[in-house]
């Protein structure tokens, strides 16, 4: 690993095996030429071409196999000063070959991947390679001429591949006679993992003449780099090394899919594993850290009564504020909920910009109803038709995103007998009072048909034990799987939502992770009356199943669980009839769906730049 502040290792910057793996020749051709950059005045460089063919189970060498070894045998010419080789891997399993391959002196060697944003089945093959990686790899998108480079910008985000970052951005600008922008970006509550991780990062330009400018910004890590973007024509980022995200990440994906700016994203062969928030914080106990936060960051939905101070502070702000209600089967309950909600704070008082009813497969009067009372309703199936479509409140939520147009999201249980306006105040208001905050989490005392009952045993004998074995900084939420939530959208377009019941519980680790405890509210939203309790019973298994998937599939994104456990896509039931019994299988797969900024509809429809992403 480079020392920084070793001058002696300033110039050992470049890797002197490139392995550059490809399905397509003509971008095997655009990948060489920045190979070529990268091993520029290393000895003994050398540089191997690998075509790659996914074939059937039944093919033999297929003819596009063989016309891509061709191809890549006319490029693989030796280029001055370095040694290039080529071979072919054509089988069923072709791109599960790259991920195995023997990499003698993996320190030195750096594996590139092609980048084709309208290639589904690509963009798959090479997020399996960035998980399990051979070697260092970089992903290449390059679609400017490399000798048009002039200007690269290297971000530092406090990331763990930043020293490959450095290396590789440092080594094209050496060889191609650019400039290096260093764009050291900190999040407004700078935490002690991204201090610790950044702590190199100063003064490079002393290092590394190549590095003719360093900038410095707070805030938004998007919103920073997209902006400084279009001044330069090549950027080097590390991929995501969040457990949530894809491992290419979501600011990286949006960049790949521009075609004015060559973007190499990099992530190193040893896998990182970002040490837990309360590893950081050792000299504050996890139990202060709750009181502090109950103290700070919960609330009751009286606090927030005021509602001409609620409309004051949105106007100030220049906000709007959209109400979505994911229905199924609710034509009990809409009529009274659109009543309340809509005479008070849509006619009377505006606080409301729109209320949209995002309905997932109902069979009853639900979307007429809404209809009839002049609420826009749309069918979760109908919308981004594209996209496909899957059964559960989850979807209906992320849809959500595309159709609303606030710039802060409410989201409400339809199933309930009283429904009360001050629940919207409870959940706009803090966010309207604390620009800091991101989500926030209602909560009530239930009564199920007004039985006056409180107890949630899947949250007290599922929920609140793994919470405390691996979320220890959620124990304070009192209703982790609350339909009834709300935040901004700038962090709800950030993140992937699961489509069934997992949805709420996958959306807090979420919030946690990508912004921290101190982002997360919760509010008290009083008593509510549920109109559905039948079948209860069975929701909660399968509640219980979704939300436990949510929870495996991150500790195995972690690394905490092996990656190779097969999970069931069913849940069986154990039935009773007439004192025999059988099991009752229900498919209840948790399908992720992306963070809403990848997808190029949503960005046509809410981004202000959609240029940034052509």
């Amino acid at each position: 690993m480079l020392e920084l502040n070793d001058k002696e290792n300033a110039g050992a910057i470049s890797k002197s095996n490139l392995i550059i793996a490809s399905d397509n020749a003509a971008q095997a051709v655009q990948i060489l030429s920045l190979a070529v950059c990268l091993t520029d005045n290393t000895p003994d460089g050398e540089i191997t071409l690998i075509g790659v063919t996914s074939m059937g189970p039944h093919a033999s060498i297929a003819s596009s196999a063989q016309r891509l070894s061709r191809d890549l045998d006319d490029l693989a010419r030796p280029p001055s000063g370095v040694r290039t080789m080529r071979r072919s891997i054509a089988s069923e399993n072709a791109w599960q070959q790259v991920r195995e391959l023997e990499v003698s002196s993996q320190g030195e060697a750096l594996l590139l991947l092609p980048w084709r944003f309208d290639d589904h089945q690509l963009r798959q093959e090479v997020a399996r390679v960035l998980q399990d990686p051979p070697c260092d790899v970089a992903v290449v998108h390059s679609p400017v001429n490399s000798t048009s480079i002039r200007r690269i910008l290297l971000p530092v985000r406090g990331g763990p591949f930043a020293l490959l970052s450095l290396q590789l951005a440092v080594q094209m600008a050496r060889s191609l006679g650019a400039e290096v922008t260093l764009l050291k970006v900190l999040p407004a509550d700078d935490d002690a993992p991204s201090r610790a991780l950044r702590e190199g990062f100063t003064g490079l330009s002393d290092l590394f003449p190549e590095i003719v400018r360093e900038v410095q910004v707070v805030g938004d890590p998007t919103t920073a780099i997209l902006s400084m973007l279009d001044d330069h024509q090549a950027i080097v980022l590390g991929a995501s090394a969040g457990q949530s995200e894809s491992p290419v990440g979501l600011l990286a994906s949006l960049i790949l899919h521009r075609r004015d700016v060559t973007t190499l994203v990099v992530r190193t062969r040893e896998p990182f594993r970002m040490p837990a928030a309360r590893n950081f914080q050792s000299d504050v106990p996890v139990l202060v850290r709750l009181e502090k936060w109950l103290e700070d960051n919960a609330f009751h939905s009286g606090d927030f009564s005021d509602i001409g101070n609620l409309m004051d502070l949105k106007q100030k702000q220049g906000l709007k504020i959209s109400l979505g209600l994911p229905t199924l089967n609710n034509e009990a309950t809409i009529s009274s909920i659109l009543t309340a909600i809509k005479g008070s704070l849509v006619d009377e008082v505006p606080l409301l910009d729109e209320i949209v009813v995002i309905d997932n497969a109902s069979t009853d009067a639900t979307r007429r109803i809404a209809a009839a009372m002049g609420v826009q309703s749309y069918a979760s199936q109908h919308v981004l038709r594209g996209h496909g479509s899957h059964r559960g409140r989850g979807e209906s939520l992320w849809k959500s995103l595309y159709l609303l147009k606030g710039d802060l999201i409410l989201w409400i249980e339809p199933d309930v007998s009283n429904p009360d306006p001050r629940e919207i105040l409870g959940l706009a208001g803090p966010l309207l009072f604390n620009s800091r905050l991101q989500y926030v989490k209602g909560f009530h005392l239930t009564e199920p048909g007004g039985s006056g009952a409180e107890a949630d045993s899947l949250t007290d004998l599922l929920l609140r034990p793994m919470i405390s074995l691996a979320y220890p900084d959620l124990a304070g939420i009192v209703a982790p799987l609350s339909a009834c939530h709300g935040g901004r959208r700038s962090a709800f377009e950030r993140i992937p939502f699961y489509s069934g019941h997992g949805a709420e519980f996958g959306i807090l680790l979420d919030m946690l992770e990508r912004f921290g405890l101190g982002s997360i509210a919760q509010v008290d939203l009083g008593t509510t009356v549920r109109s559905n309790i039948e079948g209860r019973s069975a929701l909660d298994e399968k509640t219980a199943f979704s939300v436990l998937q949510v929870f495996l599939r991150r500790l195995t994104s972690g690394g905490m669980v092996d990656s190779d456990l097969a999970m069931e896509r069913t849940i069986k039931l154990l039935r009773a009839h007439q004192g025999r019994f059988h099991l009752e299988e229900i498919d209840a797969n948790e399908q992720q769906r992306p963070p809403m900024l990848v997808v190029k509809e949503y960005r046509g429809r809410h981004l202000a730049a959609p240029a940034l992403c052509q």
